[in-house]
């Protein structure tokens, strides 16, 4: 596991400096990010401009809790990006086999594979509404609180990167994969807003089929001292889970792997 763990972390380091030697493309990366997520903050504005509170969330509970999910999409955007495409990327093109050819788990080498420049735009934005917020919102920024958002923002990026790891496998029938992973991803957003806003199966799909939930919602309560069931601490648990889902989904997948012969 050390090898492995050791392995994957050269193969990103790697991935990350050849994504660098294109400053410009970077920096617009970044840029078009925000951009896109103030956007998605203008619409929560509008929104708040006919009420109040939603569930009774303020406006600044909700960008709070947006900055905390943007924490953990920062996570999944550096550490498993390279999962959103692999049908298209890789195996479509026949560079699947070379990875195979590795002395080490493929999964590995894909997960390695990430590049993307949006993970800084996600991360800069978040910690901007997450630290902005809480000082309004008169919660004390104490160190503690702070190790404690970054390390349930780093837990939240594994769940929902376990989520995509999971749904990537679809790459090896369909050969292109982005559309299942997408569409999968997408449901995050449900879990941007309180989820007492949802009815019955809204609620399960995203706190039991795919806990998103978990990635921002109960973690923002705890910040807040609302979370009275205490939640959040299944949170590990909850990672372990899905994790070891998706890497015998993948063991499975393999088994089940066609060459494109391209």
């Amino acid at each position: 596991m050390i090898r492995n763990i050791k392995l994957y972390f050269s193969f990103l380091v790697a991935s990350l400096k050849r994504m660098m030697e294109y400053r410009v493309d970077c920096i617009v990366g970044m840029v078009s990010q925000i951009a896109f997520q103030i956007i998605e903050l203008v619409f929560i504005w509008i929104i708040f401009q006919t009420t109040d509170n939603i569930a009774d969330w303020s406006f600044e509970h909700l960008l709070l809790l947006y900055g905390v999910m943007m924490l953990s999409i920062s996570v999944t955007d550096l550490l498993f990006d390279s999962t959103y495409d692999i049908g298209k990327r890789l195996i479509r093109k026949g560079k699947f086999d070379t990875i195979l050819l590795r002395p080490v788990h493929p999964l590995i080498s894909v997960l390695g594979e990430s590049e993307t420049s949006t993970a800084l735009g996600y991360m800069i934005l978040s910690v901007i509404l997450i630290v902005s917020m809480l000082i309004k919102l008169q919660v004390s920024v104490t160190l503690f609180l702070i190790l404690k958002i970054l390390y349930f923002g780093i837990l939240g990026g594994f769940i929902i990167g376990g989520i995509q790891t999971i749904f990537s496998i679809t790459g090896f029938w369909t050969y292109k994969s982005n559309e299942v992973v997408w569409s999968v991803f997408q449901l995050h957003k449900l879990a941007e807003y309180p989820i007492e806003i949802y009815n019955k199966f809204i609620r399960i799909l995203i706190t039991i089929i795919l806990p998103f939930a978990f990635a921002s919602y109960y973690p923002t309560l705890d910040y807040l001292g609302l979370n009275e069931s205490n939640l959040i601490f299944i949170v590990p648990l909850i990672v372990i889970v899905i994790w070891i889902i998706a890497i015998n989904v993948w063991n499975w997948a393999l088994k089940k792997y066609r060459s494109t012969g391209s």
